[in-house]
């Protein structure tokens, strides 16, 4: 069984036939039967396919180089849609395995800055409202500083995160609008989810004096912020930790090296085994 899949934006096209998907923020990744290689447009197959595969699982293609977030969410995709593929599960523990060898290897320390702490800094006033309640929203709640109320607003209950040693409320977003009350405290908003303009207009209308909104959305959903005083966008902290890594490139460049190399072994233990998918990837 070869290893094939596509890599795309996520909704730029409908899903492969037969494929599994992997879905974040940035991108899909369609795993797919080996049959169907030669019906599909894109198909990245073996070394090529597990190099990509690889490189996104060590962070090497997010905006903020060698994070661990997407790392997170591989193991989710796992434990929720390969547990009954055996091939892709023993794929998935095969990558998880070479990502944390490389990690290891070149990329300890390595933008270990995490988009919480790039927020912490920024963060003014007495209350911090963070939009969200995915691993993004973790990160930022779970790096706030001491003594700093924290408002999160989210789509659903069903996702709140832990409460914050400082003490942590949650609130519906749906139900922003319709609130009377309002907070009057200096207050700094971290906008960590996608979330519409009339949204975001509710939930910020329920605070008085916003000195800071920090905006984690990609630069496509990135919607104006009028309210805050002052705006920090997700490319100014990636600069900031661009500025931070200076003599990365070496290690960047050895990881890369060192990921085509277990690709090129991948592709050729593919090669050698004789039958069963279940055996390719283990």
């Amino acid at each position: 069984m070869r290893l094939a899949l596509i890599h795309r934006t996520p909704g730029s096209a409908p899903a492969p036939a037969d494929s599994t998907a992997w879905r974040t923020c940035l991108r899909e990744i369609h795993f797919l039967p080996s049959h169907r290689v030669a019906f599909e447009n894109g198909v990245l197959t073996d070394a090529e396919a597990y190099t990509l595969l690889l490189e996104v699982v060590c962070g090497l293609r997010s905006p903020l180089i060698g994070e661990t977030e997407v790392q997170a969410q591989f193991k989710q995709f796992l434990a929720s849609t390969a547990a009954g593929d055996r091939a892709l599960s023993r794929l998935g523990q095969r990558v998880l395995g070479d990502a944390k060898r490389i990690r290891h290897k070149h990329l300890q320390g390595f933008g270990a800055h995490s988009y919480g702490r790039l927020t912490a800094p920024h963060v003014v006033g007495q209350r911090l409202v963070v939009i969200g309640t995915g691993a993004l929203a973790a990160e930022v709640v779970g790096a706030a500083p001491d003594g700093v109320r924290v408002d999160l607003w989210g789509r659903s209950s069903e996702r709140v995160l832990p409460t914050h040693p400082a003490g942590l409320s949650f609130s519906l977003i749906s139900d922003a609008a319709s609130r009377k009350s309002t907070c009057e405290e200096p207050t700094t908003v971290v906008v960590a989810a996608p979330i519409g303009h009339d949204d975001l207009s509710a939930v910020l209308s329920r605070y008085q004096s916003v000195v800071k909104a920090i905006d984690l959305r990609s630069s496509d959903q990135q919607t104006v912020i009028s309210k805050a005083s002052r705006v920090v966008l997700l490319g100014d902290l990636l600069s900031e930790a661009a500025r931070t890594d200076i003599g990365g490139g070496p290690r960047l460049l050895a990881a890369r090296t060192d990921i085509r190399e277990r690709a090129l072994a991948f592709a050729h233990r593919v090669k050698v085994r004789t039958v069963g998918c279940d055996d390719v990837c283990a």
